[in-house]
């Protein structure tokens, strides 16, 4: 079956800021279905973006909590274009930036949503367990000040311990923008083939 590309983009974006990627991608591979779906919710920053949840006033120790309460509805979004695209999790391939890579781990940390999580740039947390077979790529810039490699080496670093199929591409001159090389990168971990 062709794959079901589900490109989620970051905190206070909209589906556009994806369209680097999304370009790639179908490039790459013809036979790919990609969708970008907006988050749930606008960003409360202002502006046309929307969230998945909110960053205003977010701490370390209420952060967790504000992700996993958004989790139903990102589930729920992920499944119905899934439904829509007659897609099953084998077959599903989640490409997130930023936030939206948070929440594509946290969501395939609680089930089987997807066959390959890519998690660009996220501040995604260590997961607890990992039991589904769901393999994950994280890519993330050297020079990512807005949110520190360390949090994908670290996540990398836990999920490998729990045994899961999991790598990891450092990339030297790239910042928090998906923009060259960062964006390359990424292409070729999406567009990877399905283990």
């Amino acid at each position: 079956m062709d794959p079901l590309i589900v490109l989620l983009h970051g905190v206070g974006q909209v589906p556009a800021d994806m369209a680097p990627l999304a370009d790639m991608v179908a490039a790459r591979d013809p036979r790919a279905r990609v969708a970008v779906p907006a988050a749930t919710d606008r960003c409360d920053r202002g502006g046309a973006g929307f969230q998945w949840f909110s960053v205003d006033g977010i701490t370390d120790d209420n952060r967790a909590d504000r992700l996993h309460a958004a989790l139903p509805a990102f589930v729920a979004a992920i499944e119905a274009l899934q439904r829509a695209h007659g897609a099953a999790p084998a077959s599903t391939v989640l490409a997130g930036f930023s936030q939206g890579a948070a929440m594509a781990l946290a969501a395939c940390e609680e089930c089987f949503l997807a066959r390959h999580v890519v998690a660009i740039a996220g501040r995604c947390a260590p997961p607890q367990a990992w039991t589904h077979p769901t393999s994950v790529t994280f890519v993330h810039g050297r020079m990512d000040w807005t949110v520190r490699v360390q949090h994908s080496e670290r996540a990398f670093e836990r999920l490998a311990a729990l045994g899961a199929d999991v790598r990891l591409d450092v990339v030297p001159r790239a910042v928090h923008l998906l923009a060259p090389p960062l964006l390359e990168r990424a292409c070729d971990a999406v567009c990877a083939p399905l283990p």
